[in-house]
């Protein structure tokens, strides 16, 4: 039939496993009336079940829907778009500006005096963004106003996800939604990588790999079709350690998870957050080094467990404060940048960079919201980024974040030991598509009981 004497609805509908189904009203019929369809349709579907509807409340101590019911949300839950009179489209938002690949010039030149900025990221504390907004505008007089919702990534995810629900798309750029990610690798997992990335379609906008200046500058590990490593590159994980209280004890450093087993660490209290345990840290943690000495996961990581003496606090933060103050000799993990506050030359806190350490896509992602309000900038921003004189600024200008472009050297800029630490130890690249076995085995430990404190 012909399109053109018709409204296209397109519901994607979540229960049905998103969906997407097309109907076709004619133009005569009133917008209230087709408003009332939809919702008929949809009560008409309501008794499908969908194989995420039924997720519970999951289990990992912190009371928080899963991560597969986050994005399913409400089974009654879609979204509508409505083409042609009623407005929207199919293009993808770049109509009328540069063709690729973009330079940071030409996308300046798409955005406005008084633009604006809305970033989600999962790194719990918004002023580094701030930072880095000033940076860009600084670099380039540009005068983006930025607003910032950071959080950790499950209640992150669970904001975006409800405004994209609600028809209200609020975010430009998304920093590590977690939900997202890991929705993506189950699926991946389960159903093939291209499955996994159609999860990322709905959301993410796509070709991020293929439109910038930077794509030759950057590890193919760093870039995705739907996210750009863009900072804090380097190990993704470090083992605290107060160097005081080891060397009166007279303690070597550890140099491996392994090393842990020797003697002289028996019974040494050891600090985990009893609020959250990363599956895909520990995970690495565990098949790595069973890895090395050839033994299974659960019996590697039971092993350690009987060997050390694991002791709970009330947070991440917690812990290191207390490695740090002397009441603990050492944390089992913690994120780099977790860790970046509390260094300085007047600390006995250290930082044990594992032999052959992970590094989740050698760097933190950004991705650009498929919906973004204001989709040049948010692509400028990204490009901004990566150009080299904000990378050499995020070493002292920026609040908690170091660059992640190793194509430069940064020895100007004067870095602090830690800093220095983070941008020279030796680390093994992980890509976004592996990391799932890591988080499995991690989830499979936490099942066990094995981080039980």
């Amino acid at each position: 039939m012909s399109k053109s004497g018709y409204h296209v609805i397109i519901l994607n509908y979540r229960p049905l496993n998103h969906v997407n189904i097309r109907i076709y009203v004619p133009n005569s019929v009133e917008y209230t009336e087709i408003v009332y369809i939809l919702v008929l349709y949809v009560a008409d579907m309501s008794d499908q079940k969908s194989p995420v509807e039924s997720q519970k409340i999951d289990g990992d101590r912190r009371g928080r829907v899963s991560r597969r019911s986050v994005l399913a949300t409400g089974g009654m839950a879609a979204s509508a778009t409505l083409v042609g009179c009623l407005g929207g489209g199919s293009g993808d938002g770049t109509e009328g500006g540069p063709e690729p690949p973009w330079t940071t010039e030409d996308l300046a030149e798409q955005i406005d005096d008084d633009a604006t900025l809305t970033i989600y990221a999962s790194t719990g504390s918004d002023q580094q963004w701030y930072d880095l907004v000033n940076v860009v505008n600084d670099e380039f007089g540009t005068s983006v106003e930025a607003d910032v919702f950071a959080s950790v990534g499950s209640e992150m995810t669970q904001r975006f996800v409800q405004e994209r629900q609600a028809n209200n798309d609020t975010a430009d750029i998304l920093s590590s939604p977690s939900d997202i990610d890991d929705e993506m690798k189950i699926t991946a997992q389960n159903d093939g990588r291209e499955a996994g990335l159609d999860v990322g379609r709905e959301y993410f906008e796509w070709d991020l790999d293929q439109k910038f200046w930077f794509n030759d500058k950057l590890q193919d590990v760093q870039q995705y079709p739907f996210y750009i490593a863009a900072y804090n590159g380097g190990p993704g994980l470090t083992m605290p350690i107060n160097e005081d209280i080891f060397e009166d004890r007279g303690l070597a450093i550890p140099e491996s998870y392994n090393d842990l087993f020797d003697g002289q660490y028996e019974g040494l209290r050891t600090l985990l957050s009893s609020r959250y345990i990363a599956p895909d840290m520990v995970g690495w943690i565990v098949r790595y080094h069973a890895d090395q000495m050839d033994m299974d996961n659960l019996a590697w990581a039971n092993e350690l467990r009987e060997h050390l003496n694991y002791t709970g606090a009330s947070s991440t933060t917690t812990a290191v404060r207390e490695v740090r103050d002397g009441n603990a000799p050492l944390m089992f993990y913690c994120w780099p940048t977790v860790l970046d506050p509390f260094m300085g030359d007047d600390t006995p806190l250290g930082a044990v960079f594992p032999a052959n350490v992970k590094a989740f896509m050698n760097g933190s992602p950004i991705a650009i919201n498929k919906e973004a309000p204001n989709p040049w900038v948010a692509r400028f921003f990204l490009s901004a980024v990566l150009e080299e004189p904000v990378q050499r600024r995020m070493i002292n200008d920026v609040t908690n974040q170091i660059p992640c472009r190793f194509d430069l050297d940064y020895s100007d800029q004067n870095p602090d030991a830690y800093t220095e630490k983070r941008l020279t130890a030796d680390f093994e690249p992980v890509s976004f598509w592996d990391g799932w076995q890591n988080s499995q085995v991690g989830q499979t430990a936490l099942d066990n009981g094995v981080f039980e404190l």
